[in-house]
């Protein structure tokens, strides 16, 4: 069964968290809960690909420069200038009010508040929005996968608590090396954290893709 939002995670920063949804690059209308916001800043790269795959072309990945207001503009845009052509990479939109949604690897967004309370009256706006009940956010443990069941309850995903972009340097290395023994990897070997994409902004310039 295909869910929009599947899962939830809580970041240790307090202020943020990441929603596993359903194919964002196909749900991006998901944007559409903040189309009140204003919009300071935007990192979107776009890509033509092939339509046939007997086309060998190599299409680059170039800076969509264009500027939007708020994210109903931006979806406006996509929806009359976009054809199936086209792929979206939404990196970052940061808004005027300190919040940020970054959209990684096509299967969830991480969104960034000023406070605890400003996260969780979002989250249970957002699952509301898909039918779930409010959930007692502050009982969830930060850095726990929650996956979400119909009947709106959370069931804890059986994994070792993964380190987010806060964590202190400290605080890394002791869970590398904690990793690393329970899990028989060198310790001195990096292990695989979540990612940044380093985008050069020169829209004219070929660049890696991001997912």
């Amino acid at each position: 069964m295909n869910r929009l939002i599947k899962d939830i995670e809580l970041l240790s920063d307090q202020k943020s968290f990441s929603l596993g949804i359903s194919n964002t690059a196909e749900n991006l209308w998901f944007l559409m809960h903040f189309k009140k916001l204003e919009i300071l800043n935007t990192v979107i790269y776009r890509q033509q690909y092939n339509e046939f795959r007997t086309t060998k072309t190599k299409y680059p990945i170039r800076r969509l420069i264009k500027k939007f207001a708020n994210t109903a503009e931006f979806l406006d845009y996509l929806s009359s200038n976009y054809r199936p052509t086209k792929r979206i990479f939404l990196y970052e939109i940061a808004f005027t009010n300190g919040w940020k949604i970054k959209e990684q690897a096509h299967i969830y967004f991480t969104i960034y508040t000023n406070s605890l309370e400003e996260r969780n009256t979002l989250i249970n706006h957002l699952i509301n929005s898909v039918g779930y009940e409010p959930v007692a956010i502050d009982s969830l443990e930060p850095n726990i996968t929650y996956y979400f069941k119909a009947s709106g309850s959370l069931e804890e995903y059986k994994s070792d608590v993964l380190p987010d972009e806060f964590w202190s340097e400290e605080r890394l290395n002791e869970w590398k090396d904690k990793y690393a023994v329970n899990n028989n990897y060198d310790s001195e070997k990096e292990i695989g954290l979540p990612f940044e994409i380093p985008f050069d902004d020169n829209s004219q310039i070929d660049i890696k893709p991001p997912f």
